[in-house]
């Protein structure tokens, strides 16, 4: 193992520990006041209580992209640096998981919601960072800094297709190719189909570029 793709090297703790404050705050926010505990039945409280769970997909994702990056970087085979991206997207889902845990009484009656983001957070992460790596590597054998194409590819993955909802006539199910509108239906109660298609969607995704690497990785013994 090498020292900058180790699980506690000082740029992957950099990123754990932005995670836990992002997620942490949101969590804050999502908590009501002592004086609305007890009207929690009747009334809503602002920010909502569903904060928390949108942010803590939204930035395991945008984390995803950050570990991406820095494995194209490492200098590793394709796949060692993916299994090393991914180890580390697993111990950043393990930092959170008392956030988690105390995030389910936000949501009474709802035990779905924990397993169903955090399979659902991994994967989107997993996406993200493939699609992370594979930029990072093209920009690099072309001597293009991929740093601004990296962050707005995340941002029109997670907006565009969520900015839709507010749009009159706009397909429903386009809002599940978005993190942000996955989180929001898991919470709100999604059906088999909704969750099919958020699911199918970040498969579809990982699958397309695992072949597209797998391509590229026989090229050279082609020739």
């Amino acid at each position: 193992m090498r020292p900058q793709d180790s699980i506690l090297s000082a740029g992957s703790v950099q990123g754990y520990v932005l995670l836990l404050i992002a997620c942490g705050g949101a969590l804050l926010l999502s908590i009501p006041s002592g004086a609305r505990v007890a009207q929690l039945m009747d009334l809503q409280w602002h920010p909502s209580p569903i904060l928390f769970h949108a942010a803590y997909v939204v930035f395991i994702a945008l984390l995803g992209t950050f570990r991406g990056i820095t494995a194209a970087r490492w200098g590793r085979p394709r796949r060692r640096a993916l299994l090393r991206a991914a180890s580390h997207l697993l111990f950043a889902q393990v930092t959170v998981l008392p956030c988690l845990f105390f995030a389910r009484a936000l949501l009474p009656g709802k035990e779905y919601v924990l397993p169903l983001l955090v399979l659902y957070s991994s994967l989107a992460a997993g996406m993200h960072a493939m699609l992370a790596f594979r930029l990072e590597l093209w920009g690099r054998a072309r001597g293009v800094h991929t740093f601004m194409l990296q962050y707005a590819l995340f941002g029109l993955i997670l907006v565009v297709p969520w900015s839709l909802a507010f749009v009159p006539g706009a397909p429903a199910a386009v809002t599940l190719f978005s993190p942000i509108g996955v989180a929001l239906r898991i919470t709100q109660g999604p059906s088999a189909t909704e969750l099919l298609i958020a699911f199918a969607f970040v498969v579809l995704v990982l699958c397309w570029r695992l072949i597209g690497l797998r391509r590229i990785d026989r090229r050279p013994h082609a020739v």
